[in-house]
């Protein structure tokens, strides 16, 4: 019968099994493909050190208006617009170096997400969002500034490294 570890001691280290490694070895070949696709055939401009979740949606009415930048982490649900289809207008929308977009969050057409941002999970994007800030709600407002993010938007403060 295994026994509970002490309350002081560290858990032990052990490597991940094969199904673990080879789940993650897929899943980052998947993302190296997915990211070829949008780069080469959507023809958005989207930086090589992006996470993307396979579950966000980059807008594909008008790709070559999607640009992400480097060290940039993109939810699941996450959507991306370019385009207004009621305005007929195709747009440039901008997320900045070391963001971090939210779950189901939604970035309008023609924003500009700030380098060093973070944009909470659910908020909805109507307006741009300066460099070193947090925004939250629908409409997305600031709740913090002055914040210090590193890659994939992780808080400074908060980060190991």
């Amino acid at each position: 019968m295994n026994q509970p570890l002490p309350v002081n001691q560290p858990l032990p280290k052990h490597r991940p099994g094969l199904l673990s490694r080879t789940r993650t070895f897929l899943r980052w070949q998947i993302m190296y493909a997915r990211w070829l696709i949008m780069t080469r055939v959507w023809g958005m401009d989207i930086h090589r050190d992006t996470q993307i979740s396979l579950e966000a949606k980059l807008d594909k009415t008008y790709p070559q208006g999607v640009h992400v930048g480097e060290g940039t982490a993109i939810s699941f649900g996450a959507v991306i617009l370019s385009h207004d289809y009621i305005r007929r207008m195709h747009t440039h929308t901008r997320i900045g170096r070391f963001c971090q977009i939210g779950a189901r969050s939604i970035i309008m057409p023609g924003l500009t997400v700030g380098d060093h941002s973070v944009v909470a999970a659910g908020a909805v994007v109507v307006k741009d969002v300066p460099p070193n800030t947090i925004v939250a709600g629908n409409p997305a407002k600031i709740i913090r500034e002055n914040i210090e993010t590193v890659h994939w938007g992780r808080l400074k403060q908060y980060d190991d490294a």
